[in-house]
């Protein structure tokens, strides 16, 4: 049987020598292999080359931070509070809360026997109180102590209650010294 493959051959190849096909796989796959290797090389090149983007360091962007707003007019001291930052105050000395936010706000003490809730005068905080909605609470120190004053910022006006924005609320810390 092995004999009969040479003389097969010649009768399939019209008596012509057998002609080799790795050189045509060859070429094929250096017409297909030299482009990429080429795109490889330009693109090495072309990185290794780039300008480098310059990294500056940036300064932090500002937060913004709410900050309680202190003025103090002869006995009474002026909050307009944004946070709930322990306030320091003598006894005899009167605490005015200012709010300018909308319908429901309101501030109360939760300790009558420290601060003690007094008639509201009109507000001296001018550039709050001139705007609609603005009102004050003022409160009188009677006796060295600790009492927190909760703050609610208000409601808005919301025909349903599941329409409200959320609640803000703000418990203020207000220490009460005697007077030296």
């Amino acid at each position: 049987m092995a004999d009969a493959w040479p003389a097969v051959e010649p009768e399939l190849s019209d008596g012509r020598p057998p002609t080799r096909r790795r050189p045509r796989s060859l070429l094929i796959a250096a017409i297909v292999l030299v482009p990429i290797a080429i795109g490889v090389l330009v693109s090495t090149v072309l990185y290794s080359t780039r300008v480098a983007p310059s990294v500056s360091v940036l300064a932090p962007l500002p937060s913004p931070s709410a900050m309680d707003a202190f003025v103090t007019d002869g006995q009474v001291l002026l909050v307009e509070p944004a946070t709930s930052a322990p306030v320091s105050m003598l006894t005899g000395r009167k605490i005015e809360i200012v709010l300018n936010t909308g319908i429901g706000q309101t501030v109360s003490t939760l300790d009558p026997s420290v601060l003690e809730a007094v008639a509201n005068p009109l507000c001296h905080l001018t550039p709050v109180c001139g705007v609609t909605g603005a009102g004050s609470w003022t409160f009188l120190a009677r006796r060295s102590g600790t009492a927190n004053l909760h703050v609610i910022f208000g409601t808005g006006n919301c025909p349903q209650r599941s329409s409200c924005p959320r609640l803000l609320q703000l418990l203020i810390p207000i220490t009460v010294m005697r007077t030296p």
